[in-house]
């Protein structure tokens, strides 16, 4: 069975507004659950949880999402939903890597890059795609290395390259990059150019643990080798990438009322979470 991984994008009292504007923009998507806290949705396949976090953090070009169009009329239709009041960074055009392309941020500051391409490029319409930029710069490599470490059944799909005259990127860096954790599609890239975003919580990436034992491994391996611990099952890799390592029990436990209350005021004094403990806290 594959590792479960989940992208969850963070909001400030607007998630359950932003899932319906990707149900109505997406022809494959639905909601699968929510609460006043958390909406979770399928598009594609592909599993998002929308959390209502507060001001504190808001989604930034540094985690996007690659969205595969396989018609014009999708990729327009798209295009034309989420660019209302949102951001164009790169517009609509022909570009060496696709016949039709642009990048934006929704009106919730969620960045989206929509291609005319074919599934069998990826296996997948939607990939996450991480942008090493400022300090992370030049260390994409070294990131490759270190996840395929971390989870089983890593490959390798391909690696672009900066050329000679392509500054301000120094030749030899990662253009692009494709890899493929145990079943998730990744892409990874890096820019010299000045960027005045970098990661942070307002995308992260959330690994869903059967046990203990997963959870304890994934805590570890990804704090190490300068990885920050944070509270509530949150933490940051060595990269500034941020993730969340949950147990699969825990959405059981927090959607029924009775049980939520205790199991919430338990795991939020945790910082690696302990299944035992938020279920017997969540039955005292």
């Amino acid at each position: 069975m594959k590792q479960s991984i989940s992208p969850c994008l963070w909001y400030n009292g607007q998630a359950q507004e932003a899932a319906k504007l990707y149900c109505s923009v997406f022809a494959n998507a639905k909601i699968t659950a929510q609460s006043s806290i958390v909406t979770a949705i399928d598009v594609s396949g592909q599993s998002f949880i929308l959390l209502d976090g507060g001001p504190m953090y808001q989604p930034n070009p540094s985690i996007s999402f690659y969205y595969i169009c396989e018609t014009e009329e999708e990729l327009y239709r798209i295009w034309n939903g989420l660019s209302k009041e949102g951001l164009v960074m790169m517009p609509l055009d022909k570009y060496p890597w696709a016949e039709k392309y642009g990048w934006l941020a929704d009106k919730f500051s969620v960045s989206w890059q929509l291609a005319i391409g074919k599934i069998s490029d990826t296996g997948q319409k939607i990939t996450p795609s991480l942008l090493f930029t400022g300090k992370q710069y030049g260390r994409v490599d070294e990131a490759i290395a270190n996840y395929s470490s971390v989870f089983k059944n890593t490959t390798v799909d391909g690696i672009l390259r900066y050329g000679a005259n392509e500054q301000p990127d120094q030749e030899g860096k990662v253009k692009h990059a494709q890899i493929n954790l145990d079943g998730n599609k990744l892409m990874l890239m890096e820019s010299a150019a000045a960027h005045k975003f970098t990661f942070s919580e307002g995308v992260s990436l959330t690994i869903y643990c059967e046990t203990q034992e997963q959870i304890d491994y994934y805590w570890e391996k990804l704090t190490a080798k300068g990885g920050q611990e944070s509270m509530c099952g949150w933490l940051k890799d060595p990269y500034g990438v941020s993730w969340q390592i949950v147990p699969t029990v825990l959405s059981k436990i927090m959607s029924d009322p009775a049980k939520a209350g205790k199991a919430a005021k338990a795991f939020m004094s945790m910082r690696k979470l302990n299944i035992e403990q938020i279920v017997q806290a969540s039955i005292a």
